[in-house]
């Protein structure tokens, strides 16, 4: 092994793929999608609106979310089964640690800093917070923080952890911070594709992406949820009548624009969706309607999309910048019959999510250290297999 200590993570790339893609995984119809999807979207609207009324927020406020709400995984290894023991480089957190008092609810037995979080869907994790060498590639990256799990239940038999891609410095990537070049990307493809997607973190910036402003949420200590700086919304060649102002962030952490994988259908507040869903009808006119899915209300028969002429969509930014989605990212197939439904639905609350519909196949790119969210340059509808690992200081070992 090479003992180097490397400053920057060149970058490296993981399998990421669809929980239908893995035998375990739950009802794979749209329908049932949709109702894990509607529980939550129901409770980030819980979560975003607590966010409004806080000064400080903990950096566990994904609690309540369910996992088996998940969307995406990836696969990644620690090591062979991870032992403690074995690891000169494996520490644990004390009580006293600034990374201990980072956490919500934490205990302390003697010295050890004990977390215990529990999800809507009844999963459950306990251990201690641990500190440990990881190394991606040729980079050693030390004293990364991480939950070492002892008492698992719930969808924890099916996924091995949760891998934090958020904005908190106790993220995964938010502990890697300048070494990953402050950046990661990654590639979302649809349930029913063969072919897998892929998160890469570090590597370089894309020059050529569609870039939004990624912007900070003022009532929240520790951020994690990505906003970006959103202005409206073109169907055609016309920009839809709606409100700057029903899609900015104010200073009191009220509505704005959130990126999330994990929800499946993209959101806005009625007044909003309902322009849009019109703008749309108004050019879907010759197409026969059918009745809505789950929330989803606006619903067309169709023979295939091989070939089909739907109305351009397209999102714009703040900044100026334009971002024109394909067919694929604007609707979705009930299953396997010729009905297909507008990927979008009237939001809970006066937030809106970009799910992972608009998303899929096109490469996103999080810039922290620029300050932005880029989408593309070009579509990822494949990418060839990979099977990298993170690992930490013991791997070697076994």
């Amino acid at each position: 092994m090479n003992n180097t200590l490397h400053p920057l993570i060149q970058s490296e790339k993981f399998e990421l793929f669809h929980v239908s893609q893995i035998e375990h995984a739950y009802n794979k119809s749209l329908h049932a999608r949709l109702e894990r999807d509607k529980r939550r979207v129901d409770t980030l609207a819980q979560i975003l609106t607590s966010v409004q009324n806080m000064t400080s927020l903990g950096i566990n406020v994904e609690l309540d979310l369910m996992l088996n709400t998940l969307e995406y995984g990836v696969k990644l290894g620690v090591s062979p089964i991870y032992d403690p023991k074995n690891s000169n480089t494996y520490r644990e957190v004390s009580c006293e640690s600034s990374k201990c008092l980072l956490l919500n609810g934490q205990t302390c037995k003697g010295q050890q800093c004990i977390y215990t979080l529990s999800y809507g869907d009844k999963s459950s994790t306990q251990g201690v917070l641990a500190l440990e060498t990881f190394i991606l590639g040729n980079a050693k990256i030390p004293n990364i923080a991480f939950g070492c799990g002892h008492e698992n239940r719930g969808n924890f038999v099916f996924f091995t952890g949760i891998l934090g891609l958020g904005e908190t410095h106790m993220s995964f990537v938010g502990q890697l911070g300048s070494k990953a070049t402050g950046s990661f990307s990654f590639c979302l493809v649809d349930p029913g594709d063969a072919a897998r997607g892929w998160l890469q973190i570090g590597g370089e910036v894309p020059s050529d992406a569609i870039w939004a402003p990624k912007i900070h949420n003022p009532r929240t200590k520790h951020p994690v949820f990505y906003y970006i700086g959103f202005s409206g919304i073109s169907v055609g060649h016309n920009k839809v009548s709606i409100s700057e102002q029903i899609f900015q962030l104010n200073h009191k952490g009220k509505g704005g624009v959130i990126v999330d994988t994990g929800t499946v259908i993209s959101t806005f507040p009625a007044v909003a969706y309902n322009a849009f869903r019109d703008a749309f009808l108004a050019q879907m006119k010759h197409f026969p309607r059918t009745d809505g899915v789950g929330q989803l209300d606006t619903c067309f028969e169709l023979t295939s999309t091989q070939g089909l002429s739907l109305p351009n969509v397209s999102f714009h930014f703040t900044n100026g910048l334009t971002l024109a989605l394909t067919t694929q990212n604007i609707i979705v197939q009930v299953d396997s019959s010729n009905f297909f439904c507008l990927a979008f639905a009237p939001a809970p609350g006066d937030h809106s999510i970009l799910g992972n519909v608009v998303l899929q196949k096109i490469q996103v790119t999080v810039d922290a250290r620029g300050g932005r969210i880029g989408f593309g340059p070009k579509t990822c509808a494949s990418a060839e297999p990979i099977w990298n690992r993170i690992k930490n200081e013991s791997a070697s070992k076994y």
